[in-house]
Order: C-alpha cells, then sequence, then structure tokens
C-alpha cells in the first residue's frame, strides 16, 4: 500500500510534545534521515526488528503506519502526539 503513494513524504509534519511553545531550530526527531522515501523506512524497520517487520507486513501498511512503527521502534517514541 505504501509503494503507491503519490507526492512527497510527510517527515516534517511531526508535533513533537517535548519542543514546547515556540521554540525553533533543528527538528528533534532522530530518524528523520530514514523517512525521505518509503524504502527507507522499510529499510530501517527490517534493520530494527526484522523478525517483527517482514516484508509482507511492511506491504499492507500504509506510509502512516510505517513512520509510527519506525518511530515506537526507535528512540523517537517520547514525543509523539
Amino acid at each position: 500500500m505504501a509503494d503507491l503513494t503519490i507526492g512527497t513524504m510527510p517527515n516534517d509534519h511531526f508535533v513533537d510534545k517535548r519542543r514546547g511553545r515556540g521554540s525553533g531550530g533543528a527538528s528533534v526527531v532522530a530518524e528523520s534521515a530514514n523517512m525521505t522515501s518509503v524504502s527507507a523506512l522499510k529499510a530501517r524497520l527490517t534493520a530494527l526488528a526484522p523478525s517483527s517487520y517482514t516484508a509482507a507486513r511492511m506491504n499492507t501498511m500504509t506510509v502512516n503506519d510505517l513512520i509510527y512503527a519506525l518511530r515506537v521502534a526507535s528512540a523517537d517514541s517520547a514525543g509523539i502526539k
């Protein structure tokens, strides 16, 4: 499903609760470089948890599912809103 995505990846549209009000600067999301394409998302998830995220399972996931799974599997889960 995510392989059929048309348009750009939504990697800069996160709300990070840890940043507070009015803060600027670089993104706190450490995995933002791995969210540039669907293939990058799938490669990173496979590297983090190959038994949980098989190719068959990731083929049924949407882009938002892949992004959420990556943020939960990595250290970026603290700021998910």
